[in-house]
């Protein structure tokens, strides 16, 4: 299967399906930017429960220590530091979440409700050692014997940066593992045709409810309640509903077939 442009269907084909289907050409119902949003939810529902799947990209690790989510990523699965570059990884070690973790601006110093020197905290100690009860610090054996921070590379993500230690200046490459279609949702074509009804029908669902919406008291009401459950099924319906069909296609593509499409997507001049 030779994957190129034409095995793939645009948001503006999409679009125009949709827009048919609920009588919003003008966009009098609904924005652009609306749809175009539910066209990517839709891309991210299918890549859980499809080929949509893993990706993964090396980034230098940056001085300041935060880093953005690549673009069209949106569920991180794993962070991996390395020396050498992608084609000859060297060392390498794995990166762990660590919870209510906030570094500074300039990647030095960091606050967190569990830090290595907790002091006199009365619920959270010193780390990686036992503390004898009324011992408020550590002796300097104990200290040796602790996993000290310099030797943990952990980190911590909020809207959509990801935060990291201190101690991953060790490593000169950082790679992110996450869930992704590769690309923004513009012009270009990015739906395989295989999963175009399964797009087409799970953006007109919530179409259709903001035209019900609309014509709440009209009597038009009840013939856009009827379309909406007449897509409800098509998309739903089990064994026979576009998703079920979608999910069923891309168990059916083998793998070189899922490696195209994903490098076509990859390509794609943003």
């Amino acid at each position: 299967m030779d994957i190129s442009p034409h095995s793939f269907v645009s948001v503006n084909e999409i679009l125009s399906d949709v827009l048919k289907t609920v009588d919003d050409s003008s966009y009098k119902v609904s924005s652009p930017g609306w749809y175009r949003s539910q066209i990517r939810q839709a891309l991210e529902e299918l890549s859980f429960d499809t080929f949509f799947d893993e990706r993964n990209e090396s980034f230098d690790v940056p001085k300041n220590l935060r880093l953005d989510m690549p673009k069209g990523a949106f569920n991180l699965r794993g962070i991996y530091l390395f020396s050498g570059d992608k084609c000859d990884i060297g060392k390498s070690v794995n990166v762990w979440h660590k919870k209510d973790f906030i570094n500074g601006q300039s990647g030095h110093g960091y606050v967190a409700k569990d830090k290595y020197e907790n002091g006199t905290d009365p619920f959270y100690k010193g780390r990686g050692a036992r503390v004898s009860e009324g011992q408020t610090s550590l002796s300097p054996s104990e200290q040796a014997r602790a996993n000290n921070p310099q030797n943990l590379f952990f980190f911590s993500i909020q809207n959509g940066t990801i935060m990291l230690s201190e101690s991953c200046r060790k490593f000169p490459k950082i790679m992110l593992v996450f869930n992704g279609i590769g690309t923004d949702i513009e012009e270009a074509p990015i739906v395989p045709q295989l999963y175009r009804q399964a797009v087409k029908h799970y953006v007109s669902i919530p179409a259709l409810e903001a035209k019900m919406l609309d014509k709440i008291g009209t009597n038009e009401y009840n013939h856009w309640a009827m379309m909406h459950a007449k897509y409800e099924k098509m998309l739903n319906r089990p064994y026979e509903g576009s998703w079920a069909k979608a999910e069923y296609r891309s168990k059916q593509l083998n793998n070189i077939v899922r490696e195209n499409i994903k490098e076509y997507q990859s390509r794609l001049n943003y």
